[in-house]
């Protein structure tokens, strides 16, 4: 499998994954994050400068992120871990457009024009086909 197909079904198909990062005191902390934008330039996705996510992004660029589906017989996992980078701005309306949850993360306008674009960039994944027993590893490239 390509990673151009695994990174579909991470962003249309699972939409939703939890990203794992570690705070300034090595704590961990996972949330659910709506997948913006997946390809092999990495996983694109937001969040506001207000949160505790934002500044744990910025202390530790390294974060862990896991998809799971489950439809009838099939069920997949992809798991990526490495480092992200904020982009600002730059590719926020891609990252919006699809995401049916921005209206009640943030229902203010100003907060919602706040928010920055987080890229993971470089890592290694990891597709597992759990019904199938198809596993395919990748590597997503700093461009």
């Amino acid at each position: 499998m390509k990673i151009q197909d695994i990174m579909k079904i991470l962003e249309k198909d699972m939409k939703v994954a939890v990203i794992s990062t570690a705070d300034e005191n090595n704590q961990p902390h996972a949330r659910h994050i709506n997948i913006g934008v997946a390809n092999e330039d990495g996983v694109f996705f937001m969040t506001s400068p207000k949160t505790n996510f934002y500044k744990q992004l910025q202390s530790n660029p390294k974060i862990a992120i896991t998809g799971f589906l489950e439809e009838d017989y099939l069920i997949q996992v992809i798991r990526i871990e490495g480092k992200v980078r904020r982009l600002g701005k730059d590719k926020l309306q891609e990252v919006l457009a699809d995401n049916p949850y921005i209206d009640q993360v943030y229902p203010d306008e100003a907060d919602r024009q706040s928010v920055q674009v987080f890229q993971l960039y470089e890592g290694e994944g990891f597709y597992h086909s759990l019904t199938q027993g198809h596993k395919y590893t990748f590597e997503i490239k700093q461009n």
